[in-house]
């Protein structure tokens, strides 16, 4: 049996899971928000810059820290999405925020209840680097320091981590995806039905094969109050690619790859990806990450 058939074998719905280990805690201060519709861009804390050309980084290589490398905390392990900047001492790279619950792989636990990784916690490993990162972000966590109550919509639909990368490490970050190049920028607004998209994982289900690991689909709907792209692709994203980069068919970011549902036999499977800019201005507005903060570019997309 060949690799794609294992994969067209059988039908399951389920969230890509990837979790860290338990603990709450605190990230900073934040004014309740309990609307699928948060998000928006709310003066200087929710605006969404680029920066940060590729230019300044010279050719990218697979020794860097890019976007498409493996994050794992606590022995569960996630794919990252894009690089970010908050200064010239202060980068981060994202994932999904359900890669440091637990709880994760409950889906009777809503991600306003569910255990998190601490806020601080140093010892997520990240490919590439020669240092830990630490975990700076979490959206579950942030929801519940908003008393953003368990029944909300927002909680099933808000799912991006951030991680510090270590001083030490910033002389070999890349903001480039892997195999397609970009993000040329964020996108901001709303991608239509049927546009394309590509991304990449690192799940081990792909037995590193290329073909399996290079994924391309469209949208098919948009769902969870602008929040989720739902995106259509026969090349499944599977768990351990939780977290991935979503690029829009024109090079710009477009989301994190959150939640799979595959199918058998002939037709799509359908991803649930997170909308970036929604994602980024809620951590911005609210104060958990600095307004300062940009996703990082590069100059070219290749497909």
């Amino acid at each position: 049996m060949s690799v794609t058939q294992l994969f067209t074998s059988f039908v399951l719905v389920f969230s890509l899971l990837a979790c860290g280990g338990g603990g709450s805690s605190s990230s900073g201060a934040a004014p309740a928000s309990s609307s699928a519709g948060n998000g928006e861009s709310t003066g200087d804390g929710g605006s969404n810059t680029s920066g940060g050309s590729a230019s300044e980084f010279g050719e990218p290589n697979d020794q860097q820290i890019r976007p498409g490398v493996q994050i794992t905390s606590s022995g569960s392990s996630c794919t990252s999405n894009f690089l970010y900047r908050a200064n010239d001492v202060t980068v981060f790279i994202g994932v999904a925020a359900h890669c440091f619950s637990p709880d994760s792989n409950d889906n009777s636990v809503s991600p306003c209840e569910a255990q998190n990784e601490n806020i601080g916690f140093d010892q997520v490993q990240i490919e590439n680097a020669t240092q830990p990162g630490t975990l700076i972000y979490s959206s579950w966590q942030a929801m519940q320091e908003n008393a953003v109550p368990a029944g909300d919509a927002l909680c099933d639909v808000n799912d991006f981590a951030l991680v510090q990368i270590h001083p030490d490490d910033l002389d070999n970050i890349h903001p480039s995806a892997f195999v397609v190049g970009g993000p040329t920028a964020l996108y901001t607004g709303l991608a239509d039905v049927g546009d394309r998209v590509f991304s990449y994982g690192q799940s081990a289900f792909h037995f590193g094969v290329g073909d399996l690991e290079e994924k391309q689909g469209q949208v098919s709907d948009i769902t969870g109050g602008d929040w989720i792209y739902q995106i259509s692709s026969d090349n499944p994203g599977l768990p351990g690619d939780s977290g991935s980069a979503v690029i829009h068919e024109d090079g710009r970011a477009l989301g994190v790859l959150s939640t799979v549902g595959v199918r058998v036999g002939p037709g799509a499977v359908s991803n649930g990806v997170v909308n970036l800019e929604k994602a980024l201005n809620y951590a911005k507005s609210g104060g958990f990450i600095p307004a300062s903060t940009v996703l990082l570019t590069a100059d070219t997309f290749q497909k």
